[in-house]
């Protein structure tokens, strides 16, 4: 079940991609010889010293274990062969209408483009947004069913477990092992959360064909968005456990009812029109 929401009509300007103003929603993946604004990474001579090895340039960990199934997930590399999208005009300038957010609650995702060189007249949207705390488990957010897993509250401990730091007595025989799941190994950033997209923070940038991104495990974003005059193939890697409900999630953005929705302006200074040389 796919659950609908309002969003407020505007428009939104699409920036240019950099991995300082990416970070809160990923990682993007880039040349770091090539592209001053990349993150410090570390690098070695590689191949009897014909390349250079830049190591870690993305993160892949698996967060299924959080999931309610605790079926195991296995890593997916997929191809998706994307067409330019069709744009509207707005105030006379072309704008993508945005009529969908998804996540992958328990994964990272990585886009990696083929054959799309950075002065090519293609070019790839990346729309993302925050995601909101929880409300309440009786809010319309239910009807994300399974619903996204909560940690359960902490149980408070008595002041007997406190003493002995929740260890056996070693005096008696009556402790009884937790029985709450084990957390994932998988350290670094933890998946998003269980809330709706924050759609008063949403944010849009243009990708050239030299980066390649990963979504964080739980990012909410529009499906692939590509712009120009032909398609991307893209090269598509993932954890997936088959749960469609686990795998992804979706939300429709329907308009209110006194105007277009929401959409994002491509147009202009740093989007599809006038400075496409500058991408």
């Amino acid at each position: 079940m796919v659950l609908r929401i309002s969003a407020s009509s505007r428009v939104i300007r699409a920036e240019v991609l950099d991995p300082t103003a990416f970070a809160p929603f990923g990682e993007v993946i880039q040349n770091p010889a090539t592209h001053s604004d990349t993150p410090n990474l570390r690098r070695m001579e590689a191949n009897q010293g014909s390349a250079t090895k830049w190591l870690d340039v993305t993160k892949m960990r698996d967060w299924y274990g959080l999931g309610q199934s605790r079926k195991p997930a296995e890593v997916a590399m997929n191809m998706f062969v994307c067409k330019p999208r069709q744009l509207e005009k707005k105030d006379g300038r072309d704008v993508f209408p945005v009529r969908i957010l998804e996540r992958h609650p328990f994964t990272p995702q990585t886009f990696l483009p083929l054959g799309i060189d950075k002065a090519a007249g293609t070019c790839y949207l990346v729309i993302v947004a925050p995601t909101l705390p929880l409300r309440s488990r009786k809010s319309s957010e239910e009807t994300l069913e399974p619903a996204y897993p909560v940690p359960p509250p902490r149980r408070k401990r008595s002041l007997r477990e406190r003493l002995l730091g929740a260890r056996p007595n070693l005096f008696t025989n009556d402790f009884s092992p937790s029985t709450t799941p084990a957390e994932p190994t998988s350290s670094g950033p933890r998946p998003k959360g269980p809330g709706l997209p924050d759609l008063q923070n949403i944010r849009a940038f243009i990708a050239r064909g030299d980066q390649a991104i990963t979504y964080g495990a739980g990012t909410w974003h529009a499906p692939m968005v590509v712009l120009g005059e032909r398609a991307i193939d893209f090269v598509v890697v993932q954890y997936m456990n088959g749960m469609a409900i686990e795998d992804c999630q979706e939300v429709d953005l329907g308009a209110e009812s006194d105007g277009d929705g929401l959409a994002v302006d491509v147009d202009g200074p740093i989007g599809q029109g006038t400075a496409r040389a500058r991408l």
